[in-house]
């Protein structure tokens, strides 16, 4: 961002929050905190004593906190946000005097209750009633103290039962009452509590917070709290704090942290990608109701596929079988589904999943189409649709070669009716995105999908359906260019006229392909479907049975990965360019795949670039 993160980040200034005069409990200046890695394993002590000895070690230095600096007052609940190892545990550290800092300084005030790591000291060999003495004297506390508060430790971890039983007979939550209760015992200046409301069951993680919610209000106590729920620190805390990578990312009211921690914390991206997002989450002219967006969503990947078959075919009398994670064998599958009108269902390699068992018994088809090799599934799975079903006729189209399997579903299609276009796609088997991308592109020209063996041949019987049936053929990869070049020739030298299609990325290549599409559908007089299905190809398998769903209602196709910055900023910046030929948004797969916050931003995206408002944000 700045090369100051402490400075300026996010557009906003650390000195606004310095708005009230309450007293500074914790004071955190320009800290950061260098740990030295070994940058050689040493197997023994002698090998350290010698390398000691001639100055032969070797150090990498490691920052889990990078010049961070806030202030934390009294009555603040304060809430600390970042990804695993982002620094967070170690500031608490810090704040508790357990680490003093390599650089910089931490001052606090008053008494700190640290709720760092609950149980460590105990003694899993004594009782539970000696763990409450041993563990009171680490945090502080006289004899006289624990036992005029023995009682109600006792009551509130819930173990009157099991007082006089060795801790190692124990559950990990019943040592996470006892801890939580001795360590709140008393009533701090300071409170800090680093995930320990994520402990034991959910009836004590409420009692837990309640505890907290009493030393809050009740005695005004200063509270940090790291969570990885940002509902929990939204709910609990006015101001928070978000720690990325050893760096302060953002300081303000919890709630505005928060939602731009959910927006970005832990994604990977470049900065104007960042920025770019955080303009339309920032933007407060629109405000998303879900009025453009429809969601195909199950409680998993066969749900998610089921829904579209519901969608597509309420009542089809052939259905389409394909494993789940073979890309090869899913897109063929989009092919026949198209000339069959059947829907396309998943099933895993070692079992049939119970969502696709029982559509099948509310459909009882008449014919099953298995699509696949025999030998990628355990034994016994094909057979069990015969069995299963046994007034449908099963038919099982397999190749462990994905160019031969290619080439039966193609002449199994022409034998069941299919017609076809004067167009065939070439790729390989493991291309799925850009594939994606084209198949409504495909159904519309009614274009089957062969494979290449290798990336430089296509074997003779393939080479020959193509060439006696196609004058055009479109080949399709990704960003390796020459992967077709040593096997397109032939075609060419046959009078075929051959397009290649190809991006630098999966993101460039899903634009560059989408206005190809659309340029391809007004030259043939089609008008492009002003839904756009929106995919996460980070979890592709949920998209897999996407293309016939996308191709039977002509859409086009969009990638979102929540996970990258550049991805969601380059579906923002599409869907601001074409606004005005889009009208909905289809999410594909539930909020696991794109969560709801994703999808309304999208939206929001689209309703700004509908107002022409793309430029001011960009």
């Amino acid at each position: 961002m700045t090369d100051n993160p402490n400075k300026l980040f996010l557009g906003v200034h650390l000195e606004d929050f310095h708005d009230d005069d309450k007293e500074v409990m914790v004071d955190v200046d320009h800290v950061s905190m260098i740990f030295n890695m070994a940058s050689e394993r040493m197997s023994s002590l002698k090998e350290y004593a010698i390398a000691l000895a001639r100055r032969e070690l070797r150090f990498k230095e490691f920052r889990a906190l990078n010049d961070v600096t806030f202030q934390v007052k009294r009555g603040d609940v304060f809430g600390v946000l970042g990804t695993n190892g982002s620094g967070k545990s170690t500031i608490l550290k810090i704040i508790a005097g357990v680490l003093d800092p390599s650089e910089g300084s931490c001052t606090t005030k008053g008494n700190i209750a640290p709720l760092i790591e609950l149980g460590a000291g105990f003694d899993m060999d004594l009782t539970a009633r000696e763990n409450i003495y041993l563990n009171g004297a680490l945090l502080g506390y006289t004899k006289d103290f624990i036992e005029s508060h023995f009682d109600d430790i006792v009551q509130f971890a819930e173990i009157e039962k099991f007082l006089d039983m060795p801790l190692k007979n124990y559950s990990s939550g019943m040592v996470a009452r006892i801890a939580f209760a001795v360590a709140t015992a008393t009533i701090p200046d300071i409170l800090i509590v680093d995930e320990v409301l994520s402990v034991g069951d959910f009836m004590f993680q409420q009692k837990c917070e309640r505890r907290i919610n009493s030393l809050i209000k009740d005695h005004q106590v200063t509270v940090l709290f790291v969570s990885h729920d940002t509902n929990q620190i939204e709910r609990l805390c006015n101001k928070a704090i978000w720690i990325e990578k050893s760096h302060v990312r953002m300081i303000g009211a919890a709630h505005d942290v928060c939602e731009t921690y959910r927006m970005i914390g832990g994604r990977e991206g470049s900065p104007e990608s960042e920025a770019h997002m955080l303009a339309v989450e920032n933007d407060g002219s629109v405000v998303p109701l879900g009025e453009l967006t429809d969601v195909v969503a199950g409680d998993s990947r066969y749900g998610t596929a089921i829904d579209m078959a519901r969608r597509m075919h309420p009542q089809p009398d052939k259905v389409i079988i394909v494993r789940d994670d073979s890309r090869a064998d899913n897109m063929l599958g989009i092919e026949l589904s198209r000339i069959l009108e059947a829907p396309l269902l998943p099933i895993a390699a070692d079992l049939v999943p119970d969502a696709v068992l029982d559509y099948l018994n509310q459909l009882q088809p008449s014919e099953i189409i298995i699509l696949g090799s025999s030998n990628e599934f355990r034994r016994g799975i094909l057979d069990s649709f015969a069995l299963r079903y046994a007034d449908a006729k099963v038919t099982i189209l397999e190749d462990e070669r994905k160019d031969l399997l290619a080439l039966k579903a193609y002449r199994y299609a022409t034998e069941q009716g299919g017609a076809w276009g004067r167009t065939a796609f070439l790729s390989y088997k493991e291309c799925f995105e850009d594939l994606l991308v084209l198949s409504p592109y495909m159904y519309a020209i009614e274009a089957p999908l062969f494979f290449v063996e290798t990336q430089h041949t296509v074997d003779a019987p393939v080479r020959e359906a193509i060439v006696d049936n196609f004058d055009r053929l479109i080949a399709v990869g990704n960003d390796h260019t020459e992967i077709f070049e040593d096997c397109l020739d032939p075609f060419r030298e046959a009078g075929m006229e051959v397009l290649r299609l190809v991006g630098n990325d999966v993101y460039h290549a899903n634009r560059l392909l989408n206005e190809w599409m659309v340029d391809e559908y007004h030259k043939l007089g089609i008008a492009p479907s002003r839904s756009v299905a929106v995919s996460a190809s980070l979890q592709r398998e949920h998209a897999f049975t996407l293309g016939s769903y996308a191709g039977l209602r002509n859409m086009l196709v969009l990638y979102a990965d929540p996970v990258d910055l550049d991805s969601i900023a380059a579906a923002i910046d599409y869907l601001q360019t074409y606004a005005d030929d889009i009208d909905e948004l289809v999410f594909i797969g539930n909020d696991q795949v794109l969560s709801s916050h994703d999808r309304q931003l999208l939206e929001k995206a689209l309703l700004i670039g509908k107002a022409g408002r793309k430029s001011a944000i960009a």
